[in-house]
């Protein structure tokens, strides 16, 4: 009787186990991948390290907040080796000098699309294009005529990474490179001295969009992440260096940050009808 018994449960569970494996491979069988997008939400404190010689000759330095949100996902091609990404940068703090304190307020977003290389099962390098678009402001209270520059720009840029998956235990974890480099684009700039109520007052608009590249505006961003499985959520934690500067109309500036960041990742599946739910990730 007993050995009948475990004959049926066994026969039971081996039934149970071949439906959901093919229940499990109709579902994948079944999804879209471009439809799957990669979201990741990171806050960090940033080291602030500023000159814009419109307000001041000299280095201002000091802290503030910074948030970032990334989609990643597939592009609908018929190979899926392609990959679009869209980045949203966002900077608040402040400055100071001695007695003399800067604020700063800066915001970007990046579209980027590449290219897919898989080298091996672990390493996965991908090239290609962003353009990137900016804006913000450094306020110095203390300045009397031009307390304000404006930061206005575009630029397109030549952009990578590297994917490398690796364990930690049981955990599936990511490692990831990225790097951006600016190569041409505008910018807004007055010339040095010019007031904004010159420009905006009585229109003086004469020399006040530029053209940038990598010899008047030589630039980089880059970051290494590190995605780490824990339990049914995906932590991140990031290291994102913003290296700009520029010479242009006789005004010297860059605008250096660090900047330490930790979030959560999640993969979301874009539902249509009869679409399953299910995870497959663009990486």
């Amino acid at each position: 009787m007993r050995s009948r018994l475990s004959l049926i449960l066994a026969a039971i569970l081996l039934i149970t186990t071949a439906s959901a494996a093919v229940a499990q491979h109709a579902a994948s069988d079944s999804i879209n991948p471009y439809r799957v997008v990669v979201r990741s939400s990171l806050h960090g404190i940033s080291m602030l390290n500023n000159l814009d010689t419109y307000l001041s000759g000299y280095n201002y330095k000091g802290a503030g907040y910074h948030y970032s949100h990334e989609t990643f996902r597939k592009a609908h091609t018929g190979s899926y080796n392609w990959r679009y990404q869209t980045l949203t940068d966002f900077t608040i703090g402040y400055a100071t000098l001695h007695n003399s304190t800067q604020l700063v307020a800066m915001a970007s977003r990046r579209w980027s699309g590449y290219h897919a290389f898989d080298i091996s099962d672990r390493l996965q390098l991908l090239a290609g294009a962003q353009i990137e678009l900016t804006g913000g402001a450094l306020y110095l209270p203390s300045n009397g005529n031009n307390p304000v520059s404006v930061k206005l720009r575009s630029a397109i840029a030549a952009s990578g990474m590297a994917i490398y998956k690796f364990n930690i235990g049981s955990r599936k974890c990511k490692a990831r490179y990225q790097i951006d480099i600016p190569m041409a684009g505008v910018m807004f700039s007055p010339e040095f001295g010019q007031s904004y109520y010159e420009i905006f007052g009585l229109g003086h608009t004469d020399g006040i969009v530029n053209f940038s590249n990598i010899v008047n505006s030589p630039s980089w961003r880059h970051m290494l992440s590190l995605d780490i499985p824990m339990g049914k959520s995906t932590m991140r934690v990031a290291y994102i260096a913003d290296l700009y500067q520029s010479k242009v109309n006789d005004i010297r500036t860059h605008e250096y940050s660090h900047t330490i960041a930790i979030g959560f990742t999640k993969t979301i599946y874009k539902v249509k009808r009869n679409d399953p739910i299910e995870a497959y990730s663009p990486y």
